[in-house]
């Protein structure tokens, strides 16, 4: 029977690895403000690197305080020791978090930086920090453009899905507006999913695009007006391609179908909350 039992151990004698991998399936909150205070074994796990290869901040980062997603992104980032792989969120505000989130993006493969305040000239400055990112998502970006859009596709080879969806307005008020597409068209060769939703282009750049990115497999250009509507059109001349739109109605159609879902807990969002659980974090790093 003690043999029997010592081939078993307490969860607290679990390798911080382990732990790491069981705790990926808990929530946010329960990661930061739950795990820790059980065992030093369990804090030890969530402070380390081991839980956080992967950060999904997309929804608590619509909601929160904008100096909460610097330091709560900062804090996470840090833990994850070079080790990040995933990362999504939405809403950076700034240059300075976006060229730290590079700083260690040693082993990202993920970026999904939606809505995001960040420049030409600072994407320009780190895309060669992002070598092995193979997915990325700058959609509704407003302050890139081509330039930015250029230095990915010379830095990031390793890139196999861009998504670029933009909104009307922003899209209509480029002054050149295929300069995007024609820039993907001359330096991305591997990609084999993009979307350029409600971009400003004709129908010959789109041809340009799929003619330099043969391996290209789905291509989504809802809502690109000036691009040909007739889907013979270019499921005849690419048949193995599959294409969103150009049409718009899908778009219409998809706001008409739209569900909201509205978070009743304020988990993070009461800055008073934030700061209490802050301080109990940095106490635990300085520990």
């Amino acid at each position: 029977m003690q043999e029997e039992q010592s081939e078993f151990r307490h969860w607290d004698q679990l390798p911080p690895d382990v732990l790491g991998l069981i705790f990926t399936n808990l929530s946010l909150q329960e990661l930061l403000t739950v795990i820790p205070p059980v065992c030093k074994s369990w804090s030890k796990a969530v402070t380390g690197p081991y839980c956080w290869q992967d950060i999904d901040l997309n929804e608590w980062s619509c909601r929160c305080q904008p100096h909460q997603l610097d330091r709560m992104l900062r804090m996470l980032v840090t833990r994850s020791s070079g080790s990040l792989r995933n990362l999504h969120v939405s809403g950076l505000l700034n240059d300075s978090i976006f060229s730290f989130i590079t700083e260690n993006a040693g082993s990202l493969q993920v970026l999904r930086l939606p809505h995001s305040k960040i420049s030409d000239s600072i994407v320009e400055q780190t895309a060669q920090r992002l070598s092995t990112v193979t997915f990325l998502d700058l959609s509704y970006c407003r302050k890139i453009g081509a330039q930015a859009i250029e230095a990915i596709g010379k830095h990031c080879k390793l890139l196999v899905t861009l998504c670029r969806n933009m909104h009307f307005l922003d899209s209509a008020g480029k002054d050149e507006p295929e300069d995007e597409a024609n820039a993907i068209a001359a330096t991305r060769p591997r990609l084999k999913h993009l979307e350029l939703g409600c971009h400003n282009i004709s129908t010959e750049c789109v041809l340009n695009i799929i003619s330099s990115c043969p391996q290209l497999e789905h291509l989504d250009i809802n809502s690109c007006l000036s691009v040909n509507r007739d889907r013979k059109f270019f499921k005849e001349k690419y048949p193995k391609l599959k294409i969103v739109g150009p049409h718009e109605e899908k778009m219409f159609k998809e706001f008409g179908n739209l569900e909201f879902t509205f978070i009743d807990h304020d988990f993070l969002y009461d800055d008073d909350f934030f700061q209490s659980m802050m301080d109990d974090v940095m106490e635990e790093l300085a520990g």
